[in-house]
């Protein structure tokens, strides 16, 4: 049975103590672990944003996804809305409130895949929508958010620059309505002029949304 926090001291996000380690080859049958996040801990009031700050390799990524459990924790707590995130039925419903924009806009997005495909992926897999057309609403309505125009919709990613990839992810992440979103250095593919801009418009497109963003 999954632990319950009371209300009145629950974060959106509480991480404890969360370490994740993985064995690497050193010789023949022999490994030894690499301490990619040791004894991490923080909490994510609803509405609030965090930054994960240090240098290049540090593990700023590998602790976005290890809390969505894209990677499985070696050891730690994770607890969402007080819940703790335990067991298949606890992850599934985790993901249908938490997402991630990938660092790389260009492996992050199904060549073979239309736009509004790969945007109305999530809704596909969660089974969030009863036609055909409320599908189509959503996407059109989830790419108004981040300024892609509707007839992008059906065009290919390899059609758009770096920067309308990154907001093709955007939408994508959008789609479940989610209150947390992991941001894996959302602009660090883009070019150092637009950086700023586009930053921007996450805050802004997050702050519309009510999601409580972590950028690593």
């Amino acid at each position: 049975m999954s632990e319950i926090i009371k209300p009145s001291e629950t974060p959106l996000v509480d991480v404890r103590h969360l370490k994740e380690y993985f064995d690497i080859n050193t010789g023949f049958f022999k490994t030894r672990p690499l301490k990619a996040v040791d004894d991490v801990s923080f909490t994510i009031a609803k509405g609030e944003t965090l930054g994960l700050v240090g240098e290049s390799g540090c593990g700023k990524t590998t602790v976005g996804r290890t809390v969505l459990q894209l990677y499985k924790p070696t050891a730690g707590e994770i607890y969402f809305n007080g819940n703790k995130i335990e067991g298949k039925k606890a992850l599934k419903e985790f993901r249908t409130k938490a997402t991630m924009v990938f660092q790389d806009p260009y492996s992050s997005l199904n060549p073979r895949m239309t736009v509004s495909d790969i945007i109305a992926e999530p809704l596909d897999v969660h089974k969030l929508y009863s036609s055909k057309e409320e599908r189509r609403d959503r996407v059109l309505e989830l790419m108004g958010h981040v300024g892609l125009n509707s007839e992008h919709a059906s065009r290919y990613a390899h059609e758009f620059s770096g920067g309308q990839r990154q907001r093709i992810g955007i939408a994508r992440a959008l789609a479940v309505n989610p209150e947390f979103i992991v941001c894996d250095e959302p602009v660090s593919a883009l070019d150092v002029s637009i950086q700023a801009r586009r930053s921007s418009i996450c805050l802004r497109t997050f702050s519309k949304s009510s999601v409580s963003p972590i950028y690593s």
